[in-house]
């Protein structure tokens, strides 16, 4: 499929520049018929006289060539001029385009991610197919949605006059969702969480190191050890620490491995002691005969007759202390 897409392409542009070769040549032949046209009201009479059929012929010759020009200038370039007011300056809008010219797919950008990444990947995508400045910025607006749509739809007539002071523009209106630079600092301040597991510390780990600019290796491989959580890890790169960030990666995916078999064990142990446990309960409760429980109505006397007393109580538990 890609190779396919590729030939298309390569096809395209070939004819594409067979067209544009055609146009250059009729256009030079143009000018040569101008400038010949203008010497020869000088030199005539002092050549040979033309008949009346050869200067027919001639003259039709050159109304076909001119027409067939102009029918291919119309049918290779964009000629229409802007309905709307647009932000180029009026250099930019007089580049012609192809007709047969197809942008490239964007990543679409809606004013929430980082506006340098964008530009960065928009003039990636543009570079494969053209390297005209006034198209760059006359695409730009392609890989626009939402609010970013909006900023671009809102600028001021004539206020673009490159591709470099777009970019300027656009990455100055949408600086609050650029990604801030991650420091040396940043890095030192990383932890491994006390329940993050490795490979998720180690990705983490990773992405930072990639982001802080000028961050040589040595500093990389040094500073793993004190970010790491106690354990069989740590421990090994203490003893051994690693020369390169591909053996510190290839030994921390082999803990990995080991730490996640273990954390399953460990969770099938459970599993099959709880339910040993639920077994024992269901076989208690399956031995003893179900009993029903009588409903309990209000508490009574114990006895239900008891010796009348002949003194006050006052007086009897009075007279059982001092016994």
């Amino acid at each position: 499929m890609l190779r396919l897409m590729e030939q298309r392409m390569m096809e395209m542009q070939r004819k594409h520049e067979e067209e544009m070769a055609a146009v250059r040549a009729e256009c030079l032949a143009q000018i040569a018929k101008s400038k010949k046209g203008d010497g020869g009201e000088q030199g005539e009479g002092a050549g040979e006289k033309r008949t009346p059929l050869e200067e027919e012929n001639s003259s039709a010759h050159a109304e076909g060539r001119e027409e067939r020009g102009n029918k291919d200038s119309q049918s290779l370039v964009k000629v229409e001029e802007a309905s709307t007011m647009v932000p180029f300056v009026r250099e930019i809008m007089e580049v012609h385009i192809s007709e047969q010219f197809v942008p490239p797919q964007f990543k679409m950008y809606d004013g929430t991610s980082d506006p340098n990444a964008h530009v960065k990947s928009f003039i990636n995508a543009m570079t494969f197919r053209t390297g005209c400045d006034a198209i760059w910025c006359r695409a730009f607006s392609l890989s626009l949605e939402g609010e970013a749509l909006e900023w671009f739809n809102s600028l001021p007539v004539n206020s673009i006059e490159n591709f470099k002071n777009l970019g300027e523009m656009f990455k100055r209106q949408f600086a609050a969702s650029s990604m801030e630079d991650v420091t040396i600092v940043d890095l030192m301040n990383l932890k491994q969480g006390k329940e993050e597991s490795l490979k998720s510390f180690m990705d983490r780990y990773q992405k930072t190191v990639r982001r802080v600019k000028g961050l040589s290796l040595e500093l990389a491989l040094q500073y793993v050890m004190p970010a790491l959580r106690p354990g069989p890890f740590k421990d090994s790169v203490c003893r051994n620490p690693p020369v390169t960030m591909e053996e510190l990666r290839k030994r921390a995916t082999d803990e990995a491995r080991v730490e996640n078999m273990k954390q399953s064990y460990r969770r099938e142990q459970q599993e099959a002691k709880a339910e040993k446990v639920d077994n024992r309960r269901a076989e208690g409760q399956g031995n003893k005969p179900h009993v029903p429980r009588l409903r309990e109505g209000p508490r009574g006397p114990r006895f239900p007759h008891y010796t009348p007393l002949n003194a006050p109580r006052a007086r009897i538990l009075q007279e059982a202390l001092n016994t």
